[in-house]
């Protein structure tokens, strides 16, 4: 007691920390850079929504967040401002509305995006696609029609022109002459 060494009698009664459970040890698992993430107007980030790839959803989606489907959804989809992602395991058979649309997995349904749409190696494609700048990667599979769209810019309002100045013919005038001042 008098002669040991400060270390040792900190390892001794030192209570050991539990061991972390298993839903800890999976999430310590998962880089933080898996969840997709977006910043907001305000700046602060906040985790995509998605549906996992046991889920199998028959309806109609609509929202305001960024999306990523890696289950099933027999359905359309309506995003006009967010991001739609259809992952590598992900179908939807239906139409899909979004500001940009990614395709992993398989599309079976015409797509409609403001921005663009992306088709990457390996995804299946099944529909007609409207966006202003479209993406096919080599080795994706589509099969239908491509309409790319262009946003019209404001232009700016022509300047009313201004009145040309009368034209004064000669002859008509009536005859004028300098005045001399004499001094």
């Amino acid at each position: 007691m008098w002669n040991r060494n400060k270390k040792e009698e900190d390892i001794q009664y030192r209570p050991s920390s539990p061991a972390p459970s298993a839903s800890e040890q999976s999430r310590e698992a998962i880089p933080v850079s898996a969840y997709p993430t977006r910043q907001t107007e305000y700046g602060s980030a906040r985790v995509t929504a998605s549906i996992g790839k046991s889920l199998v959803i028959n309806g109609h989606i609509q929202g305001k967040e960024d999306l990523v489907i890696d289950g099933r959804l027999d359905g359309n989809v309506d995003l006009p401002e967010n991001r739609l992602t259809v992952g590598a395991t992900g179908h939807v058979q239906g139409g899909i509305r979004a500001r940009e649309i990614v395709v992993v997995g398989t599309v079976q349904g015409n797509m409609e995006a403001s921005e663009r749409v992306e088709i990457k190696k390996g995804a299946r494609v099944i529909g007609d696609l409207k966006a202003q700048r479209p993406v096919i990667e080599d080795e994706a599979y589509f099969k239908g029609n491509v309409e790319t769209i262009r946003i019209d810019t404001p232009k700016p309002a022509p300047k009313p022109q201004q009145p040309a100045p009368p034209i004064v013919d000669a002859q008509a005038a009536p005859e004028t002459k300098p005045e001399i001042k004499r001094g």
